[in-house]
């Protein structure tokens, strides 16, 4: 027994020297040991243990883009929305984003020889092929996109356009109809807004001045549609009303052989100031599977901007509006080359859509 509590000593002595050293530091011959938790992964030597705050995640594609497009195919693009699985989605620029945000974002879904699928009249009409990004003047917004427009060679191109991407949907451009505003056009524009002007209860509906007027191409239709803004008392301007009391209107019509052109969805604002001012015009249509959004100008006091109406929806559900960036601003305030003829494509002379005829 003796010899086995002698044998035992040694180990017992180092146990006993292992159990202080995990108790406490040790300090001999001029030299310190201790024992220290390990350091968190990327904190730095002497740090105070705040962590750096994580990058702004970016959002998940793919998006919506509003495209503004030249006669030569030139094309430029703002992102507006994202395409969710319920449809599209608001998509706003993080306050806090920074040069380092803006270039993860350009590089993830903008970078050169991305492709986006290009719409028109919400079909497939050809790709949007991007060459480059750039900041806008309104630096809290998304890069502004410029690429080259791939249409089926000699189509008319619309003032706006719109496209879903990254990434591009595959297939050959199709070719949509341009359309112009004809004498059958003139003629019931003019007595659909009255009528709906006065069974709203507006008083002197016949006052209402045709602000637009346009016959557009709505998804998986045949026949010609037709979309129109009239405004009493001011203009689709950005800026105050006119006068004291407006009346802005605005509406989609379809044509039924049978009857002529039946409205399908309408909407009249009554305002008095530029906090209240609330006037649509049409820019075109995009169709996500089964669903087909009418894509509109919203025109305040002080901003036009990007607005989606569900086709077929309520319209408390549907509607989804641009943010403070307003893309279309964006778009104007880009160099824009001018059109044959002297004007610029998409100045109102040309409908969106794939649609000619203008709003005089």
């Amino acid at each position: 027994m003796a010899a086995t509590t002698r044998s035992l000593r040694p180990f017992l002595a180092v146990l006993l020297a292992a159990v202080l050293l995990a108790a406490c530091d040790v300090e001999w011959g001029g030299g310190h040991v201790a024992l220290e938790r390990p350091r968190r992964p990327g904190a730095a030597s002497g740090s105070t243990g705040v962590a750096a705050p994580p990058p702004v995640p970016l959002p998940a594609a793919p998006f919506a883009w509003v495209v503004r497009l030249d006669p030569d195919g030139r094309a430029t693009a703002v992102p507006f929305a994202r395409v969710a699985a319920g449809g599209l989605e608001g998509l706003s620029w993080p306050t806090d984003a920074d040069a380092a945000y803006r270039a993860r974002f350009d590089s993830a879904f903008a970078p050169p020889g991305t492709t986006f699928s290009l719409q028109i009249a919400g079909e497939h009409a050809g790709t949007l092929i991007v060459s480059g990004t750039r900041t806008p003047v309104n630096a809290g917004c998304p890069s502004v996109v410029d690429g080259q427009a791939l249409v089926v060679p000699g189509q008319e191109m619309p003032g706006f356009a719109f496209a879903v991407g990254p990434p591009g949907a595959e297939g050959l451009p199709g070719r949509v109809p341009v359309r112009g505003l004809d004498d059958r056009t003139r003629t019931f524009g003019p007595i659909l807004a009255e009528n709906l002007l006065r069974s709203a209860g507006v008083d002197h509906p016949y006052l209402a001045q045709r602000a637009d007027l346009r016959s557009v191409a709505l998804p998986r239709d045949t026949l010609p549609a037709m979309a129109a803004t009239y405004l009493i008392g001011d203009t689709l301007a950005p800026v105050a009303p006119t006068s004291g009391s407006a009346v802005s209107l605005f509406y989609v019509a379809r044509y039924e052989p049978a009857h002529g052109y039946v409205p399908v969805w309408s909407e009249i604002h009554r305002y008095g100031s530029a906090s209240d001012k609330r006037a649509l015009r049409w820019l075109g249509s995009l169709g996500l599977g089964p669903a087909d959004y009418y894509m509109l100008g919203l025109v305040d006091g002080s901003a036009e901007r990007i607005a989606a109406h569900r086709a077929g929806a309520s319209t408390e559900l549907a509607w989804q509006e641009g943010g403070r960036c307003a893309a279309l601003r964006s778009l104007e305030e880009a160099p824009r080359a001018t059109a044959p003829g002297g004007g610029s494509a998409g100045d109102g002379t040309a409908a969106g859509d794939g649609t000619a005829g203008g709003s005089s």
